[in-house]
């Protein structure tokens, strides 16, 4: 009995080490996976300033580190509870990188809210794809801005903001490692909904503008090429939009000439055709002679001849 026991605890050994043995790289490649998801990052940090929120009493206004999971372990983010009265009337002068102005409003019910700064470090990769697909290439580490609401049941909600007054100001002074000499960066916003927008920099500093949350990086045109390509692509698409703009004028102008001609060529038909009818009429009423090198019309004799005159009378008598 307790060899058969001993056998059977053995087998059920050796069958749970190989699925452990099989499920250690399926949970590896499955966590790199989920690491590539931008959006999976920002669930887990919003997940992390949930649990910062409920934890013990915290200061309003007051920037607090986030504690991430070790998946997490190149992104560093804060996280500072608001009143939205507050923000809205003095916004926030200074939070990481970011300064908000007066005037930011969010949509919905929420009187306090959480907002969240990340600054994504080694994983900005996860946003190369966005870059990627205007041309770009990522230059400085992706850095997050988003507002969260507490929900009824106790959680934390996206919010909705709106920037009525000044834009959001995002300083990579910081954050950005030195560029290139002669590289001129562009800011790249990607909002929460995935869609891209690509703003050229504050005048002699690396500060970008943004009207909305989501992720912010700079960024160059082409790899290699510092901001020269940049510069280069807007000039080729300045240029192709001239010359299809004086193509299609050229083109206008000619069918508007066309049509011209062929309304003066049937205005000219009609006249010589009403011409023709009124010489045809006119020298059918009357005979035309020529008197030297003129043609003069004439009309036919109608004077009674002596002769007549002469018979008639000698038929009377």
């Amino acid at each position: 009995m307790s060899s058969t026991t001993c056998l059977i605890s053995r087998g059920a050994f050796l069958l749970l080490a190989a699925a452990v043995a099989v499920a250690l790289p399926c949970a590896a490649a499955l966590q790199e996976l989920q690491l590539q998801d931008a959006v999976l990052i920002d669930d887990v940090v919003q997940e992390a300033a949930q649990a910062w929120y409920h934890g013990r009493h915290r200061r309003t206004g007051v920037t607090y580190p986030l504690s991430l999971p070790g998946s997490l372990s190149g992104v560093a983010a804060d996280v500072a509870r608001f009143r939205a009265g507050s923000l809205r009337r003095y916004g926030v002068r200074r939070f990481g990188e970011f300064a908000v102005p007066p005037g930011l409003a969010v949509r919905g019910q929420a009187s306090h809210l959480l907002a969240v700064r990340a600054n994504l470090g080694n994983l900005s990769s996860v946003f190369d794809e966005y870059a990627a697909s205007g041309g770009y290439r990522i230059a400085s580490p992706v850095l997050g801005l988003t507002f969260y609401g507490l929900a009824r049941r106790g959680g934390t909600a996206r919010l909705e903001v709106l920037v009525t007054a000044a834009a959001i100001r995002v300083n990579f002074s910081m954050a950005v490692p030195a560029l290139q000499p002669g590289a001129v960066p562009l800011c790249m916003a990607v909002a929460l909904n995935g869609s891209v927008t690509v703003t050229d920099v504050q005048a002699g500093s690396n500060t970008c503008h943004v009207w909305d949350q989501g992720h912010f990086a700079l960024v160059l045109g082409g790899a290699g090429d510092g901001g020269g390509v940049v510069a280069e692509a807007g000039e080729v698409s300045k240029w192709k939009l001239a010359l299809f703009g004086a193509a299609l004028g050229a083109g206008g102008t000619v069918l508007l000439g066309l049509v011209l001609v062929a309304v003066l060529s049937i205005q000219r038909r009609k006249s010589e055709v009403a011409e023709m009818a009124r010489r045809a009429y006119e020298e059918e009423a009357l005979r035309v002679s020529m008197v030297g090198h003129v043609r003069a019309p004439s009309a036919g004799g109608s004077r009674t001849t002596p002769d007549a005159l002469e018979n008639e009378y000698c038929a009377a008598l």
